[in-house]
């Protein structure tokens, strides 16, 4: 069972853990290019927990999937990274999806995400949900134009807030084990 909620900053760890686990060739895709561990945990260190929000997929109490949205007035950036196992199953652009709804309900209107031309799963997300795209060399810039929030952003939510903390209770890793 996999479960969608936003990251505490106390919780930075889990999701350093979630990218070094990323393969070579994922690490690249995420990061734009390689970065070795000291890069990523530092990246990790530099987020701003105040204009960011990290979205996390949990399979199993583990991040495994991850949209890092950070924040700047009516607008947003985005950077997604999955796991290779739980890749081309759709969980992208469900990560990508609840990030758009929690973008417009903290007043953006607009999100940005660059990728690499090579970076097939990224464009098809792209494609999916119309976005302006634009290539520059080997990158791409994708431009998402966001409607403004509304009762029912606010309530999906809320909603998933909602869910996300009964699902957790339920799963079969946060219930005791038998001795």
């Amino acid at each position: 069972m996999t479960v969608f909620r936003a990251l505490f900053p106390a919780e930075a760890g889990r999701y350093a853990a979630h990218l070094l686990r990323l393969s070579a060739a994922d690490r690249r895709s995420r990061f734009m290019g390689g970065l070795c561990d000291a890069s990523v945990r530092a990246h990790v260190d530099r987020i701003d927990w105040s204009r960011a929000i990290v979205l996390a997929a949990l399979c199993e109490g583990e991040v495994r999937g991850a949209v890092e949205l950070r924040l700047a007035g009516g607008s947003a950036e985005l950077a997604i990274s999955i796991e290779g196992a739980l890749q081309n199953q759709g969980l992208g652009g469900v990560l990508v999806r609840r990030a758009f709804t929690m973008a417009r309900n903290r007043g953006a209107r607009r999100v940005e995400l660059y990728c690499q031309g090579d970076n097939h799963r990224m464009l098809r997300i792209a494609g999916r949900l119309s976005a302006l795209t634009t290539f520059d060399g080997g990158e791409v810039h994708c431009d998402f134009h966001l409607p403004a929030a509304d009762t029912f952003s606010l309530a999906m939510e809320a909603l998933d807030r909602g869910g996300s903390a009964l699902t957790m209770m339920l799963e079969p890793a946060a219930m005791p084990r038998a001795a």
